[in-house]
């Protein structure tokens, strides 16, 4: 696993290669992840101003995720900038809608994936106490209701990061419950690697997010991510 330093040479070097200095966007804070050796699946970034594809796109299989992928929205869902389950039959109109309602701004195209129990959230704050600290918890666009989270100081192992996965509600997943099957050591150390990443970015001042983080059946995957420098 990478050292604290090297997390922090990975984020400076990304930071200046950001596209609008300061406010990255979701294409940009996934290759962050991947950089930090986390699971992300392969998308495909369609820029603002070229032209769209009209037909299969090399690297992804339908069905697709379409996103808008801009630095100034957040909250992507809550101004119609996702849509989910997209055949290839409709991927041309969906992308034009939304390069219709977004103009100017980017679209990140990827396959969907299954999910095979809840989704996760990933956080790194900075305490004004205690410091950089990363959390873990129920995630999905239902996660400030459920707010089944727990925290522990950045960085951790992945060790302390399985005893912070005992505190939440939903823990019994992890564990069996009712025949449930997920990789509980992959998902230790995907918190050990993220609170590594955390460490560096509350440092400066950053707030990372992964929402969701989700269990494929056969792997982990971060389906999104946010930044806040």
């Amino acid at each position: 696993m990478k050292s604290e330093t090297d997390y922090t040479g990975l984020l400076e070097t990304w930071k200046k290669d950001l596209e609008i200095p300061g406010k990255p966007n979701e294409w940009e804070v996934k290759e962050l992840m991947r950089g930090a050796g986390l699971p992300v699946p392969e998308n495909v970034l369609l820029k603002a101003g070229e032209p769209l594809p009209d037909g299969p796109v090399p690297g992804v299989e339908a069905p697709y995720a379409v996103k808008l992928c801009s630095a100034e929205v957040l909250h992507k869902t809550d101004v119609g900038g996702v849509v989910l389950g997209v055949t290839a039959e409709e991927l041309t109109g969906v992308l034009s809608d939304l390069r219709e309602r977004f103009p100017g701004e980017h679209l990140l195209l990827s396959s969907m994936v299954p999910v095979r129990g809840p989704e996760f959230i990933l956080g790194a704050l900075s305490d004004p106490v205690f410091g950089p600290a990363v959390m873990a918890g129920a995630g999905g666009i239902l996660a400030e209701l459920y707010k089944d989270v727990a925290f522990r100081l950045a960085p951790c192992t992945p060790a302390e990061a399985g005893r912070m996965l005992t505190e939440l509600t939903i823990a019994p997943v992890l564990t069996g419950f009712r025949g449930s099957s997920m990789d509980l050591e992959g998902l230790k150390t995907i918190i050990a690697r993220f609170s590594l990443l955390a460490g560096a970015a509350t440092a400066e001042g950053a707030q990372l997010d992964i929402n969701p983080l989700v269990w494929t059946g056969s792997q982990w995957l971060v389906l999104d991510g946010k930044a806040v420098l």
